[in-house]
């Protein structure tokens, strides 16, 4: 076998590699004076199983781009199968039409991949999981959550909740509270009729005060739900908040506001490449040995 990697995550990439006990896969990703991506694979890939690794992140329609040449250009080497490992999947949440006139853009990224053609994909935690239907191709869909239970008691003091942000990511927080045998607290945001000036609150279903919270959420960007979200737990009362991150994009002015607000511990894996973040607040769950072990079953079994 052999693993390529693009351009948005060659850290994670090399990682996966030292845990396969392999070299990354010779490749040169030229780009011309406008623009144009030019991959030229410089391995040779006949009849080998090939995994390609490139996360959708800033700059996702490049990294898009790269990805899909990148398969044509393998795929014209003649390799017994093509993987494609996408640990973080940009415009996942683009997966519903919510208003007309609007693409379903995950459904058609999707469509992308099978045209590059990848006949598997590897990915982690999904925006939502119904996104795997949208493939026709094998979608292998890991979760995180394993990793950030092995991670997370060394940093809990006490007694410990899992807490939801909202009411959409019940599901995804239940998961690790059973995994770890703890209570689950969901946070709601509600519309205040009564008050002009504000036009949210948030009620927190569940006991926090005096415990330590650990907030679960997929996304990371701006960074203002997990900061408003850390507010209300102090307020009511919570000793510690630490946040788990899937996925941290970090976009905008997010490192200054999560820097200031009452955050404890971010644990996020590395599906999107980031060589230094602002403080010792920040843990990094690296996602290499789960995927390496992931590339040996395939490879074993292809």
């Amino acid at each position: 076998m052999i693993l390529f990697s693009g351009s948005s995550n060659q850290l994670l990439a090399k990682a996966i590699a030292d845990h396969l006990n392999i070299p990354l896969g010779n490749v040169d990703l030229e780009r011309f004076s406008d623009g144009e991506i030019r991959p030229w694979i410089k391995d040779d890939v006949r009849d080998k199983i090939v995994f390609v690794l490139q996360s959708f992140a800033p700059p996702m329609n490049d990294h898009i781009m790269e990805c899909i040449l990148m398969g044509d250009a393998i795929r014209r080497g003649a390799p017994k199968r093509m993987i494609g490992i996408i640990p973080y999947f940009g415009y996942a949440r683009q997966d519903k039409q919510h208003r007309m006139g609007e693409p379903v853009s995950a459904r058609i990224i999707a469509k992308l991949i099978e045209v590059a053609p990848y006949q598997e994909v590897i990915t982690v935690d999904l925006h939502n999981d119904a996104i795997v239907g949208f493939f026709r191709i094998p979608v292998i869909h890991k979760s995180a959550l394993p990793l950030f239970a092995r991670i997370l008691p060394q940093y809990l003091e006490g007694d410990t909740v899992i807490v939801s942000p909202d009411v959409g990511g019940v599901k995804r927080a239940r998961k690790l509270a059973s995994q770890m045998d703890l209570p689950l607290v969901v946070m709601e945001k509600r519309r205040n009729l009564d008050a002009k000036d504000v036009s949210e609150t948030v009620q927190i279903i569940g006991n926090v005060s005096g415990k330590t919270t650990v907030i679960v959420d997929d996304i990371i960007s701006t960074g203002g739900t997990i900061a408003n979200a850390a507010t209300a737990l102090k307020e009511a009362g919570a000793k510690r908040v630490l946040v788990t991150i899937s996925h941290g994009l970090f976009t905008g002015h997010a490192f200054e506001l999560l820097e200031q607000a009452q955050i404890d511990t971010i644990v996020v894996t590395d599906s999107i490449a980031r060589k230094a973040f602002p403080s010792k607040k920040y843990v990094i769950a690296s996602l290499a040995s789960s995927l390496a072990d992931t590339i040996r079953v395939i490879a074993q079994h292809a």
